[in-house]
């Protein structure tokens, strides 16, 4: 075939894990010359794959597992909550509680920073706000030396729908957003979004405001108790609605000073509150209570929270390949809250054994943080990274808990029943850590120090007061190997601390239940665990499949655990007292069948042994649960999902949860060229509650409960987006949190697959 074009033509080619193959041919008129190709190959670093072949939905790599929810069609009619069911490693119960991998000890970060607002009320938050402003989450179960070292089981990264990153340069003023409205049998919401960039200033602000009514609960918990007096029987049935009203707000600004530098600040705003009116009903028979009795009383809770929290940071590239830079940052966040009970007896002339006068409690609590820190990464060459930094964190928690005697109508205060308490914390902490990636292989190690000086202070017992300083040494590592360029095998090893919180330490004792005692230790370590996980991912242009194996074990795990004391009261507090071993496989398969249909499937199997020797505690037991979807384009371009939630029994040292079943469908369409999204949502069509049995036995009691929750959700939402672009634009890169993004280099090359 003769070539009939003058001129010097250039002819590019690119290939998986090679470099561009390129040829460049001065080809004169009516010549057949023949172009010499040479293909040289990549070392590609191939530790994270994106999967594209439909939409980027995961994106798995050794350290940690990020799921965009912007690309999941049930983002437009779920919550945050309701997403998490679908993520892997991450557990959401028939109560609402979260873990990942089995545990609730992880830390909760919102943009790559700590949120100690959304870390103290994570369900309930989780459940207010709608997951369409949510643009992914991240969870990272084996965090290197640059993360803080809090969070056994890892840390649960909340990314809202901003990026982070340097403006764009093709876009001088752009920007876009959008309004949302949503009705259900549940409540209402509303919330609001926009993000822009003029010239080189980039801004993003959100808000929204839900109330959420969760309707009935029901709950009857029965306790046997074996005391000196006789084996003795107690039932307590209560009927009560749940109402959460929550708002959220967020502001960023960013400014680059030039192209090697630029400054960024935040601030938000969240908080919300729950008010509960219930009548239970109490039944008492056996041991002291003789032939047995009941009564009833009023109980009415108003509990109210909030946040507040502001970042600035500095960020100076220190070559122009932006691999080398400098960050300083700082962080400051307020979490103030209030819980209030008031406890009404009615008729109790037939009581015996038991001591009931009315009360109210007024529990305050505030804690205040401030942290800088300051980064640096150094790119050594030869595919080599230093990366090193160090930390500061003040931290200032209070609580003021007043008890009160209801006397002929006034309020009188219990000094005995009452307690002012602090507890400051400043925590020093310095790392550094190593990355090599050398043609298929790649490697971490890391090592982080923090040393935490700990005072508690009791404004009415000062001969209580104590101090207390530690350190804590924490290795970290990890291996990766590229098998093919489509597959990859990685083995971590992460050590984790979990410091308690204010709630588990503090000593004040509630009795608003005349039977039954809560109370926090003062006392407890900080706990540490040790995990090692083998994962492997395969990707292909139409399935994505990742399974890890991974052990976790801990030698001095905080347990809340329960007795019976020599009054016949049910006590409820923590201690150091518990060793666990959990062995977890965890697997996620993503399977585009044909173009208007892809499955998806997440799960794992566990297996757990808990242990409290001095005790005289142990149990043990196989779990698991599994998340099945369908998402499917009907007619009428109708976008739909299907999903399935399944999750067998969960143990724990006292005993365990029972299993639960859970089903969503959702349907959306677009209209105006995606201006306009219309979407509806039907979730658990076939049964109207979700029954929960709980169980837990010691040595002198045994407890159930029994939970009826309603689950039955129908709901409607309407988005109007708006805008003179549809790019989302680089906001902040906040390093406060030692985000694991490593956003201060070049991101590492992933594969990407399209159909």
């Amino acid at each position: 075939m003769k070539n009939n074009i003058k001129g010097k033509q250039a002819l590019a080619i690119t290939l998986l894990s090679f470099s561009p193959i390129a040829a460049l041919a001065q080809a004169p008129v009516n010549t057949t010359d023949s172009l010499k190709l040479q293909a040289i190959h990549d070392s590609l670093d191939l530790q994270g794959v994106e999967v594209v072949a439909q939409k980027p939905v995961v994106r798995m790599t050794t350290d940690k597992m990020t799921y965009n929810v912007q690309q999941d069609e049930d983002a437009k009619t779920m919550t945050l909550l309701d997403m998490l069911r679908k993520v892997p490693m991450v557990t959401v119960d028939g109560q609402d509680n979260v873990t990942v991998k089995g545990s609730a000890s992880f830390k909760v970060y919102v943009d790559g920073k700590p949120n100690q607002m959304f870390q103290n009320n994570f369900s309930q938050v989780a459940k207010s706000m709608p997951a369409s402003m949510v643009k992914s989450i991240d969870v990272i179960t084996s965090p290197g030396a640059k993360y803080d070292a809090e969070g056994t089981s890892g840390v649960l990264d909340i990314k809202l729908v901003h990026q982070s990153g340097q403006p764009n340069s093709d876009c001088s003023n752009c920007y876009n957003g959008n309004v949302e409205l949503s009705l259900s049998n549940k409540g209402e919401r509303a919330n609001a979004y926009i993000g822009g960039q003029h010239g080189k200033l980039t801004y993003s602000a959100m808000g929204m405001f839900a109330w959420q009514d969760f309707g009935n609960l029901k709950v009857t918990n029965t306790r046997l108790q074996q005391t000196s007096l006789g084996e003795s029987l107690q039932t307590t049935d209560v009927e009560f609605k749940q109402k959460h009203p929550f708002s959220f707000g967020n502001f960023t600004l960013g400014y680059a000073l030039d192209s090697l530098s630029t400054i960024n600040v935040s601030a938000g705003v969240n908080g919300g509150y729950t008010n509960q009116n219930m009548q239970p009903r109490n039944s008492f028979s056996g041991g002291p209570y003789g032939n047995g009795f009941s009564y009833v009383y009023n109980s009415s809770q108003r509990n109210r929270f909030m946040g507040a929290n502001a970042s600035a940071d500095y960020q100076r590239w220190l070559n122009a390949d932006h691999t080398s830079s400098l960050t300083l940052s700082y962080l400051f966040d307020y979490n103030p809250a209030r819980n209030r009970t008031w406890t009404i007896y009615n008729n109790v002339s037939g009581v015996t054994g038991l001591t009931l006068t009315d009360l109210f409690s007024d529990s305050r609590t505030w804690g205040t943080s401030h942290t800088g820190q300051a980064d640096l990464t150094l790119d050594l060459g030869k595919g080599q990274t230093l990366e090193t930094g160090t930390k500061f964190i003040s931290r200032r928690n209070k609580s003021d808990s007043r008890l009160y005697d209801i006397v002929d109508g006034n309020d009188v205060l219990n000094d005995a029943g009452s307690m002012l308490y602090r507890n400051l914390q400043s925590i020093v902490a310095g790392y550094a850590q190593y990355k090599l990636t050398k043609e298929k292989y790649n490697a971490r190690l890391g090592l982080r120090y923090e040393h935490t000086f700990e005072s508690v202070k009791y404004a009415e017992h000062s001969d209580r007061n104590f101090h207390k300083d530690y350190g804590n040494l924490v290795p970290s590592g990890s291996i990766g190997y590229n098998i093919t360029p489509m597959s990859n095998l990685g083995l971590t090893y992460t050590m984790r601390i979990s410091r308690p919180g204010i709630s588990q330490l503090n000593p004040y004792t509630d009795r608003t239940d005349p039977t039954a005692l809560t109370y926090g230790n003062p006392s407890l370590a900080v706990v540490k665990s040790h995990n090692v996980t083998l994962a492997y991912n395969f990707f292909m242009p139409k399935v994505m499949f990742n399974v890890s194996l991974s052990h976790d074990y801990i030698g001095n795990e905080i347990e809340n655990y329960q007795f019976v004391d020599a009054d016949n009261k049910y006590n409820s507090t923590y201690a150091n007292n518990g060793k666990s071993r959990n062995t977890y496989v965890d697997a996620f398969v993503r399977w585009a069948a044909c173009k208007n249909s892809t499955l998806m499937l997440s799960g794992n199997v566990s297996y757990g042994d808990w242990k409290a020797k001095e005790l005289g505690y142990h149990n043990w037991g196989w779990s698991g649960n599994a998340y099945v979807g369908l998402e499917q384009q009907l007619p009428w371009k109708i976008k739909s999902s299907f999903g399935l939630f399944a999750q067998t029994r969960q143990y724990n040292l006292m005993g365990y949860n029972s299993g639960m079943q859970f089903f969503n469908a959702s349907f959306t369409r677009s209209f105006f060229k995606d201006r306009l999204e219309l979407s509806a949502r039907y979730a658990n069509p076939l049964r109207s509650h979700l029954i929960i049995n709980q169980h837990s036995a010691g040595a002198d009691f045994s407890n159930h409960t029994h939970v009826s929750i309603p689950l039955q959700v129908i709901a409607l939402s309407v988005k109007w987006n708006f805008g003179n672009t549809k790019k989302q634009f680089g906001q902040y890169s906040s390093k406060i949190n030692n985000d694991f993004n490593d956003s201060q280099k070049k991101d590492s090359p992933t594969s990407k697959m399209g159909m």
